[in-house]
Parts: C-alpha cells; sequence; structure tokens
C-alpha cells in the first residue's frame, strides 16, 4: 500500500490511477481532516465486499478467522504523505 497526500493525488491522478490499474496497488490518500480515504482496484474491493457480507451473514465465524493475516500491509509513504499518529 502507499500513501499520498490528497495534493499529491490531484498532481499526480493519472500516474497513480495507472498504478492501480496496472500493479493492483492500494493507496490511502491522506486528508486534512484526518478522514483517510482508500483508492484500491475493483477486483480488492469485489473481494473486501464478499468476505464482508459473508462475515456478516454468519456472526458465528469471529476473529480469528481461518487465513486471516494478523500482520498489517507494508506501506509506502510518498513525498509529504506522514505515518499515522494515534
Amino acid at each position: 500500500m502507499k500513501v499520498v497526500t490528497f495534493q499529491e493525488l490531484e498532481a499526480s491522478f493519472e500516474q497513480i490511477l495507472e498504478d492501480i490499474e496496472a500493479n493492483k496497488e492500494h493507496y490511502r490518500i491522506q486528508r486534512e481532516g484526518g478522514e483517510d480515504v482508500m483508492l484500491v482496484p475493483v477486483e480488492t474491493y469485489t473481494v473486501l465486499k464478499d468476505v464482508y457480507t459473508d462475515w456478516v451473514e454468519e456472526p458465528q465465524n469471529e476473529p480469528p478467522m481461518e487465513q486471516f493475516d494478523p500482520y498489517p500491509l507494508p506501506m509506502e509513504y510518498i513525498a509529504d504523505a506522514e505515518p499515522e499518529t494515534f
């Protein structure tokens, strides 16, 4: 996953979309108010939606689920993007 600011998204919009399409890359967009958003390939969204729907419909499948990866995805902070602090 790559992390960019909203300003970087605006400046590199075409390049970021091409990266998402060609490399199936995920992007987290950092916004000024702290309400980050994600850009993901449609294939990823479809899988996430289906898994979530299955989980909601079968609540006995509480975590930990089979094949659940508890390790976070690696992140690459681009230009002015900064790690979150909680």
